[in-house]
């Protein structure tokens, strides 16, 4: 059995991996937060994990509710879940928008020019319509260069700094393993926990 700063140290790795490799379970991830009508819940897609700081980061467009709902509450949780190792990472923290600043412009730079048609949709997200749409019909054949800066007024980067991060281990023949690693000061400390 692995000892509690093994744990720690492998969930990090995993989710760097998550954030690297397209194909990883933790690519996609779940996030939970307040909202207006009590929680949102939504998949992301895992851009980035700085290990060092203890950071997680994906994307949003500027104009959806979530951004309101972060900046009113800044609470946030992630759930990474891998069907077939049989274990999760629940990650919380505090959640940190940037939009149209250095940190932006160098995620629009290094993020797939294929993928920023999504910060076009005209009209903006969760805006009700008569028939099914993506609202992009209106980029249908258009062409973008890398470069472009098309979409990125609508791009923003939300980074959640942890201070909770939880390891799920289930295991029908040994009996299921929980850790909790919390921030407490400026150290991590873990324990066992009950699952």
């Amino acid at each position: 059995m692995l000892q509690l700063n093994e744990i720690e140290k492998t969930c990090w790795q995993a989710l760097v991996d998550g954030s690297r490799q397209p194909a990883h379970p933790f690519r996609n991830c779940t996030i939970a937060h307040a909202a207006s009508e009590g929680t949102a819940v939504y998949t992301v897609v895992l851009r980035h994990t700085d290990e060092a700081v203890k950071e997680l980061t994906f994307y949003a467009d500027i104009r959806s509710e979530k951004i309101e709902q972060l900046k009113a509450d800044p609470h946030i949780s992630v759930l990474f879940y891998d069907k077939e190792e049989q274990w999760q990472i629940v990650v919380a923290g505090q959640a940190r928008i940037d939009h149209q600043n250095e940190a932006a412009l160098h995620a629009w730079q290094s993020s797939g020019y294929k993928g920023r048609t999504s910060y076009l949709a005209g009209p903006p997200p969760s805006t009700p319509v008569e028939q099914p749409a993506d609202g992009l019909e209106h980029l249908k054949g258009k062409q973008f260069e890398p470069e472009d800066l098309t979409g990125y007024e609508n791009f923003a980067v939300i980074t959640i700094k942890a201070n909770l991060l939880e390891h799920l281990q289930l295991n029908r023949e040994q009996g299921n393993r929980r850790a909790r690693f919390k921030l407490i000061g400026q150290k991590w400390q873990g324990t066992w926990i009950i699952p």
